[in-house]
């Protein structure tokens, strides 16, 4: 009859033995992301890409020829940093908990169960690290499976603040509520927004996005010979099969759906994890505190990162869930105001249009800007015309500002923001 302290000593002895198997379970766990990705390896600190942006153009000619319009070398960073499993767990209860039945069961410890404790761990260990890909929060103080690298929603968000993702840069695009019922023209208008340098690639959106998808699609092509056998559709409907939509395991809640060609612009960087080669991490396992319990050790260098934000490569957009077929749209999602002497003013017009709604809508401006309206009802938004609002721009001091209008309403989940900019400039006089 096989007891804790022999399952102990038989795992401890047969460590080294099942390391290649076990360093090659965190890098199957996530091949169903890191399969779209360029995967950089071995890695361990930083990797910069770098691409050449030219400057020139024709133009008319102009005989006292002078060049004025350089080239520029942009360069992005994938870093990998490093991170740790460090565990202390009883074999016995794992494999009882496996086997569904207690060890004194069990006549003898074969190398079979040794391995299949040792590879389990790993795979406890390892079964956040696609959420960490996608939406990770490096904090090297925490001790958070999250925590270990940014993912790509933090990086989105970083570039969001920095400015280097915005409207006006065109690689970004705010789309709202997502519901069943809107989700085929909701995921079309992202694409028909990419620059069209972006000629083909993948729409990464969380599950729930790709299942409302598929029923929407089914719901429109019921009759539709073409429609897939399986009930999945692949590509986006509309984009002539350039647009192929995934979904990868950890984008659940992420906000951001993503338009790119993952192979040329998602970066993976790796060491020590992985088959072959690849698996030249420690894994070490050792006796714990009491003679019954095994500790683990084990480490490995991760990190995501962009090669290119630019919108010839990129196209984001952030979206929410709702469950109602309720909507609220703006005709401008970015709005520049004109060069503005302090103290005086410029304006600007917004039209929304509600659908569905079912209670009014809250107006709020920040900074120097301010709405003609406070409230919007219901009926004006849902109207065939929508509701045209005017938003002023009054600068307290020279230089350029920037605000957010936000049209907010708790009962219909409507929370949506409109960027405003603005310049105030010195009086001439």
């Amino acid at each position: 009859m096989a007891d804790r302290v022999q399952l102990a000593d038989a795992l401890v002895d047969s460590g080294q033995q099942f390391a290649p198997t076990a360093l090659a379970m965190p890098r199957e766990l996530i091949n169903e992301s890191v399969k779209w990705m360029d995967e950089i390896k071995p890695l361990r600190g930083k990797y910069t890409r770098g691409t050449y942006k030219a400057g020139g153009h024709y133009k008319p000619l102009k005989p006292d020829w002078n060049p004025d319009q350089p080239g520029n070398f942009v360069a992005r960073t994938l870093e990998t940093f490093p991170c740790q499993v460090e565990e202390e767990f009883d074999p016995a209860s794992m494999l009882t908990t496996v086997y569904s039945k207690p060890l004194e069961s069990i006549d003898h410890i074969g190398m079979d169960i040794v391995k299949l404790i040792a590879v389990e761990e790993m795979r406890k260990a390892s079964e956040d690290l696609n959420e960490c890909i996608w939406q990770g929060v490096r904090n090297e103080s925490s001790t958070d499976s999250l925590a270990n690298f940014d993912g790509f929603a933090t990086i989105i968000r970083k570039e969001l603040t920095a400015g280097n993702i915005g409207i006006n840069k065109g690689n970004y695009k705010q789309t709202g509520g997502i519901n069943k019922f809107n989700v085929g023209p909701k995921l079309k208008a992202i694409w028909k927004k990419r620059n069209r340098k972006i000629k083909s690639g993948e729409m990464y959106v969380e599950h729930e996005i790709l299942d409302m998808y598929n029923e929407w699609y089914q719901a429109q092509n019921f009759n539709n010979a073409n429609t897939n056998t399986d009930g999945q559709q692949q590509y986006l409907i509309g984009s002539n099969k350039k647009c192929k939509l995934v979904s990868c395991p950890g984008m659940e809640g992420m906000g951001f759906i993503i338009v790119t060609d993952g192979k040329r612009n998602l970066m993976f960087g790796s060491h020590g994890i992985g088959v072959g080669e690849d698996a030249v991490a420690p894994f070490i396992l050792r006796h714990g505190n009491n003679v019954k319990s095994v500790q683990l050790y084990t480490e490995a260098w991760l990190g995501v990162q962009f090669s290119h934000i630019e919108k010839e490569f990129l196209m984001v957009s952030s979206y929410r869930l709702v469950d109602t077929d309720t909507d609220l749209t703006v005709d401008n999602e970015e709005i520049e105001f004109d060069d503005t002497e302090i103290g005086e003013t410029d304006t600007a017009t917004l039209t929304l249009k509600g659908q569905n709604l079912t209670s009014s809508v809250t107006v709020t401006c920040d900074g120097a800007f301010t709405a003609d309206v406070d409230t919007i009802t219901a009926d004006d938004l849902n109207a065939d015309d929508g509701k045209t609002i005017t938003i002023t721009f009054t600068p307290t001091e020279a230089g350029d500002t920037t605000g957010t209008i936000r049209f907010v309403s708790a009962t219909d989940d409507i929370d949506l923001p409109v960027s405003l900019k603005g310049k105030g400039v010195e009086s001439d006089d």
